[in-house]
């Protein structure tokens, strides 16, 4: 089933945007780098199952949102994790206490929808 997240000028450049389709959350981000390419993915983190876009820091810049809970980053395009609990609501921690945070469970990717435009709609596939 596809769902229409609404028109390519709904979501600014440079800027997560989250909306809900289907009963779930996504993050759609467009960069001002590529304005006619959009990226999806699931708007939760692969750690504990939070959003990527409520809570007290998360942030997105050049391609990459980090989970404002655990500060773990994510490309936004690939779903890549490039960076697994780092810290805690925005603050850094020790390398050693980062197993502590994680609560064992290993670095996961992003989930990243399947996305298309047509007629200027920002259209995904999940």
């Amino acid at each position: 089933m596809t769902y229409v997240l609404g028109g390519l000028a709904d979501f600014p450049l440079d800027k997560a945007t989250s909306v809900k389709a289907g009963g779930t959350s996504y993050v759609v981000v467009r960069s001002s780098e590529a304005p006619d390419d959009v990226c999806v993915v699931v708007n939760k983190c692969p750690h504990a199952g939070l959003s990527l876009t409520k809570g007290p820091r998360g942030e997105y810049a050049d391609g990459v949102i980090t989970c404002p809970w655990h500060n773990s980053r994510f490309d936004v395009c690939t779903g890549e994790n490039l960076d697994w609990t780092p810290g805690v609501a925005g603050i850094a921690v020790p390398r050693w206490s980062r197993k502590l945070i994680a609560m064992g469970k290993s670095p996961a990717p992003l989930e990243v929808v399947a996305v298309t435009i047509e007629d200027g709609k920002v259209v995904i596939d999940p």
